[in-house]
């Protein structure tokens, strides 16, 4: 078979850890083309990664190092050419890590991206993954009859009683967290994690709303006024690599509004746990959060252009919500099929490159499959392995 990997926006990070791994694992029986720009902003193929595939048969590498090459990580100058170029290639698959969601859909064979698996507060690697065809449609069942989903409930019954007690604090613990957290008791409080905007991220172009953080902050103070109390929280690469100095300055400006918290708490939980627990609503883009909101069973205003899951009662307007909110009917979640998202998430769609048996075959059968059944007992299996060497 003939695999294309559409690497616009692949990082040094997720090729060593996700994609190289892959590319091992199907290289041996199967044409390998790797089709991405040159380094910019920290993503594209360069000489360190062509080398990390030294020692893999042959691998035939096509770098647009064109001067439009930077528009590769969002929209191509050159689109058609790629797409003719695509096209002439004749693949079987196109795995992409392209925050260009439309270019890929021009190309042939069978497409997919390649995301996160992430899925809080399940115990995964970072290098757990899974194919889909768009990234953010978020919790998103596909149609199970009533027996596939006893068997999802029977599969993760086992592990769901410990994830719920995972997140609950001692009466004494959560005293002292409710203390250092001091949010308000006047009004609803609505948490809002911050969501990552580094350069190298190119999938805030989907965003809706403002960007850059401090501005969506700035806006959204002016809109909500004093209807409810904002909890926040930074995403930690933010905090890693950026000047947080606008958003420190937002938050300051309007103290009586928002408060932004450390992401851990005094006693080493994550706050964005605690927050998702105590909040009286969630307000997401297209953050991976959503997993956790759905765990947590909170009211769930999401802003996107994409999928979400009917099961989490989502809205998609701000003022809507926020009425909701006041009045105490505002839709949640659903339990029943939060427990059944997370099973099928686990025993369908999470992918790991340690996996041993993560073979050629099963990694082409998931491209071609998104949903099968036959895999979700031994899928299952290995990630609950997983999970016990985490604990």
């Amino acid at each position: 078979m003939r695999i294309l990997f559409y690497l616009p926006v692949i990082t040094p990070w997720w090729f060593a850890k996700i994609v190289k791994p892959l590319i091992a694992t199907l290289a041996a029986d199967n044409e390998i083309h790797v089709l991405a720009p040159p380094p910019w902003r920290n993503t594209g193929i360069g000489p360190d990664e062509i080398k990390l595939c030294a020692d893999l048969p042959d691998i035939c590498w096509h770098i647009v190092n064109d001067q439009g090459h930077p528009s590769m990580r969002t929209t191509p100058v050159e689109r058609d050419g790629i797409v003719a170029f695509v096209q002439s290639l004749a693949p079987d698959y196109v795995v992409c890590r392209s925050a260009d969601f439309e270019t890929v859909k021009a190309f042939p064979g069978i497409v997919r991206h390649i995301t996160e698996g992430a899925a809080d507060p399940l115990r995964l690697g970072p290098d757990s993954f899974h194919f889909t065809q768009c990234p953010f449609d978020h919790g998103v069942l596909p149609d199970l009859n009533p027996d596939q989903i006893a068997k999802l409930d029977r599969l993760i019954a086992p592990f769901w009683k410990r994830m719920v007690q995972s997140q609950r604090l001692a009466d004494v613990q959560q005293d002292y967290v409710n203390e250092w957290a001091d949010l308000p008791t006047d009004r609803p409080i609505v948490f809002l994690p911050l969501e990552y905007e580094h350069e190298e991220n190119f999938y805030t172009m989907h965003r809706v709303g403002a960007t850059p953080n401090a501005q969506l902050l700035q806006d959204l103070a002016e809109r909500l006024g004093d209807r409810v109390f904002l909890a926040l929280t930074n995403h930690p690469l933010n905090e890693q690599y950026l000047d947080n100095t606008a958003v420190s300055k937002v938050v300051r400006a309007n103290a009586s509004r928002m408060r932004l918290l450390p992401g851990k708490t005094p006693i080493g939980t994550r706050t964005s746990h605690y927050l998702m627990e105590e909040a009286d609503g969630v307000i997401l883009g297209d953050s991976k959060v959503y997993a956790m909101a759905g765990f947590h069973g909170t009211a769930t205003l999401r802003l996107s252009r994409f999928e979400t899951g009917a099961w989490m009662n989502a809205h998609d307007e701000l003022d809507p919500f926020l009425e909701a909110l006041a009045s105490g009917s505002c839709g949640a979640p659903e339990p029943g099929a939060a427990r059944t998202w997370f099973a099928f998430h686990t025993a369908n769609n999470l992918n790991c490159p340690r996996n041993p048996d993560l073979t050629a075959n099963d990694v082409l059968h998931r491209l071609e499959k998104p949903c099968d059944p036959d895999r979700w007992e031994a899928n299952f299996a290995y990630f609950a392995a997983d999970w016990a060497q985490a604990a």
